[in-house]
């Protein structure tokens, strides 16, 4: 029986009561009945989120896990952004000390100090970032026939050599005075008119600074150059007042051409074998910055007289040094066929010569 139902009976089987008394009881009964009813529910406190944790345990195999770095945000910033392409390219940087073989000095020269009407070319300058031993400098699409956009690494010498005309030509036509500096996105004019022989005989020695950079002390003869020079009885030969032998070891395997096919020797070798400077001289360039020659070697013997060492596996010299005849320059590389030999060329006024002219017999 149902909890209204006791308490109604309970009121009925009371004999002579009186309804007003009946009534007070009847209305508890419905409140709590209707508290019975209700849907609400008292409110419980859930602890559950304060009780105590137990952390996992951890089994190690002995082994450190490095931990994952975490990603920071990419900030671009124009300030940055500016210092950072004022940083590539010898062109850009400030002046500052340079050290190279041989005990030579040399300063690198601000942009900022170049005439106005020197200052490289803006389109030119993303190409300055390449460095010399890695890249060999390629004439830019916008450069003008018969000009010469420098390159990191170039010299007058190395620029001359490519185009074949005579360094102090290509200085005197530029208007380049002492000490003669180029700079990495400048455009250099290569005609070879204008000017007069009595200005070239007069030009005094043009120092072998690569573009960008200035030599400030006097070349030096590199060590490793005396140790590994040539001993022994060498022929020798006499020619247009300087000094000349063979530079390598080696039979003849291609002569001269008069029609340009061939502008040098080549003299077959072995990979490693000693390639020794033919006369006493300045290096006037060392790098593998000219398309298809290689690690390159150019002497300078006389204002008139270069020679050139193409194709080594190393070099011994650089920019600046002092050599005697017989020093060893460079060792032996491979040719574009694949065959170990040196390619040697002989410049006099800036022409390719027959190097055999200059050569002693053996």
């Amino acid at each position: 029986m149902s909890l209204f139902h006791r308490a109604i009976s309970k009121i009925e089987h009371k004999p002579g009561t009186r309804f007003r008394q009946r009534m007070p009881l009847a209305a508890a009964c419905v409140l709590l009945l209707a508290g019975c009813a209700s849907d609400y529910q008292a409110p419980m406190d859930d602890r559950s989120s304060a009780l105590e944790r137990t952390p996992p345990v951890i089994v190690s195999n002995g082994q450190e896990v490095p931990a994952t770095p975490r990603r920071r945000p990419e900030v671009t910033s124009s300030d940055s952004n500016a210092s950072n392409s004022e940083s590539v390219g010898a062109s850009t940087t400030v002046v500052r000390p340079v050290t190279v073989a041989g005990g030579i000095g040399r300063t690198t020269i601000s942009r900022s100090t170049l005439p106005a009407d020197a200052q490289p070319d803006a389109s030119q300058q993303q190409s300055t970032a390449v460095p010399p031993a890695t890249a060999a400098p390629q004439q830019s699409a916008s450069a003008a026939p018969g000009s010469h956009t420098v390159a990191r690494g170039d010299t007058l010498y190395s620029i001359a050599w490519t185009h074949n005309i005579d360094y102090r030509r290509l200085a005197l036509v530029n208007n380049l005075s002492a000490p003669y500096t180029i700079y990495p996105g400048q455009r250099l004019n290569l005609a070879d008119s204008g000017v007069s022989e009595s200005a070239i005989s007069a030009l005094p020695d043009i120092p072998a600074s690569p573009a960008g950079e200035l030599a400030t002390t006097t070349g030096q003869r590199p060590q490793a150059a005396i140790d590994a020079r040539r001993t022994g009885s060498v022929n020798t030969r006499q020619v247009e007042g300087v000094s000349w032998q063979w530079p390598a070891d080696g039979r003849m395997l291609s002569m001269f051409s008069e029609s340009g096919a061939n502008r040098g020797v080549d003299i077959a070798g072995m990979q490693g074998q000693a390639v020794f400077a033919a006369a006493d001289g300045d290096v006037v360039y060392a790098g593998s910055g000219i398309q298809g020659a290689g690690n390159l070697v150019i002497l300078r013997h006389s204002a008139r007289h270069l020679s050139a060492y193409m194709y080594n596996r190393t070099m011994v010299v650089g920019e600046g040094d002092r050599v005697r005849a017989g020093d060893k320059i460079a060792e032996m590389g491979s040719g574009p066929n694949g065959r170990d030999m040196l390619h040697f060329e002989v410049r006099v006024d800036g022409k390719p010569t027959d190097p055999v002219r200059f050569l002693p017999s053996r």
